[in-house]
């Protein structure tokens, strides 16, 4: 029962994540970086740096991964 329960949490938790990183994945890959790579936002004072959004993606895909497999594993119990 409770380890249903932490794999329910862990499920949305990791769903949770990969929609969050999803999300800031889909925000940051259209932004114009310069030829090293970097974005510059006046607004904020922010720099951005082009490898960082593949490693959202990633993030993403990781998480997302690690949610259905935990939630498949709570869904058996």
């Amino acid at each position: 029962m409770i380890r249903r329960g932490l794999l329910i949490l862990a499920s949305l938790a990791g769903l949770g994540i990969a929609f969050g990183s999803a999300l800031i994945w889909n925000a940051r890959r259209t932004l114009p970086f310069n030829s090293e790579g970097r974005y510059f936002d006046p607004e904020t004072a922010v720099v951005v740096h082009q490898q960082s959004v593949d490693a959202y993606a990633m993030l993403a895909v990781a998480a997302g991964l690690v949610g259905m497999v935990a939630g498949l594993m709570a869904r058996n119990r």
